[in-house]
């Protein structure tokens, strides 16, 4: 039941122009606790109906009115640079909270300064966050195919997957939260 009422507010908001409200946000404005397993299956069930939602007319015509005046040529190379961008976007950007997304930049900062990983205590301290929510982040980054966490080892062995270079194209692990009065928060690109 709460997974529809989630489902309800992520295809409205999607449709109302530029909003990527992602899961977790779409959960906390419901009033609902962050469940990494039902986060995990509802992002990954939802993510051929954003990148289609992003992808039509409408979107693209919301994007066009933010830009402003354009000839037709312009709008009609936006129309397919828009759909190639949208393209590129990893199911991460509904799946992530914003922590979870700082939490991968500072492990990624780490590594190009020369350090083979940054400890959960660092995490906490670089991403103001609390222990539990670096575990819960570590967990789904994992989840995610970033980081690499052998089964039975402790979250402080994980380190960066093979292949996590993957997850920086498109918007990577960017993002840009709006916060309204009334507390109502979501992303836009």
């Amino acid at each position: 039941m709460h997974e529809s009422a989630v489902e309800n507010l992520l295809i409205n908001d999607w449709a109302s122009g530029l909003r990527i409200t992602t899961v977790p946000q779409a959960m906390h404005r419901l009033g609902l606790a962050d469940d990494l397993e039902v986060r995990w299956e509802m992002a990954n069930r939802m993510d051929a109906l954003w990148h289609s939602t992003l992808e039509t007319a409408e979107k693209i015509q919301a994007v066009n009115s933010a830009i402003g005046i354009m000839t037709d040529e312009e709008r009609a190379d936006l129309a397919q640079h828009w759909r190639d961008q949208v393209a590129t976007w990893d199911r991460a950007t509904i799946l992530l909270t914003d922590s979870e997304k700082l939490m991968a930049r500072q492990i990624l900062w780490c590594r190009q300064s020369g350090l083979l990983r940054s400890s959960p205590e660092d995490i906490e301290a670089a991403v103001n966050i609390g222990p539990e929510e670096t575990a819960n982040g570590i967990r789904m980054l994992t989840w995610l195919g970033f980081l690499a966490l052998p089964d039975g080892q402790p979250l402080k062995n994980y380190t960066l997957a093979e292949d996590h270079e993957g997850f920086l194209s498109g918007l990577g692990f960017s993002f840009h939260t709006v916060t309204l009065d009334d507390g109502e928060r979501f992303g836009i690109p």
